[in-house]
């Protein structure tokens, strides 16, 4: 699946290899373990400014998991826009999100098929006309209209052709950019 090295035997590209086998063969033995469900809640801290929390727990496989932090996000607007700028903006965020699970994907991916890397650099840009958000117009999407991604990939022992398989195997398995391209369903209760 993966080389070992003799110095870290059970690390490549800083992914314990170890736990990955074993989550991978988890999944393919039991299909349902790969099923994870986690959760974040959200408070409005006045203005623009709005706190987000990942739970500790999450659920693979339909058992409780329990992990040692809660994680916290800060999300505002800038000032410019009305905001206290006490943290990036939901877009920003979503990018970061995007830019990140791609990486991740890519990193998954090419330690399990023993691609050394040195580095993954990812610029995300995109747009929201604010008419949407504003409710100026009802022909513009609230939304943004388009991310453009640039991904940068460094390996010395990677050829051109697997760096491009790799990312295009990003696009093909991140949980992001499918929930982004193909939409997810969203329930209000």
């Amino acid at each position: 699946m993966y080389p070992m090295n003799s110095e870290k035997a059970n690390s490549f590209n800083g992914v314990n290899t170890q736990t990955l086998s074993t989550v991978y063969s988890s999944m393919q033995s039991q299909p349902e373990m790969a099923k994870v469900a986690f959760s974040v809640k959200s408070q409005w801290n006045g203005g623009f400014s709005v706190g987000t929390t990942a739970s500790k727990g999450f659920r693979v496989g339909g058992q409780n998991i329990e992990r040692n932090t809660e994680y916290r996000t800060q999300y505002d607007f800038p000032a410019q826009l009305s905001g206290q700028e006490s943290g990036p903006t939901v877009c920003e965020g979503c990018m970061g999100a995007l830019a990140a699970c791609l990486t991740q994907t890519m990193v998954a991916h090419a330690t399990s098929r023993g691609i050394q890397l040195e580095g993954i650099d990812i610029n995300v840009e995109g747009e929201v006309d604010m008419r949407g958000f504003a409710g100026i117009s009802n022909d513009v999407r609230p939304g943004a209209q388009q991310f453009r991604v640039n991904i940068n990939i460094k390996s010395s022992s990677a050829t051109k052709e697997q760096l491009d398989e790799l990312r295009e195997t990003g696009k093909r398995f991140s949980p992001a950019f499918d929930t982004l391209t193909n939409g997810t369903s969203v329930v209000i209760v």
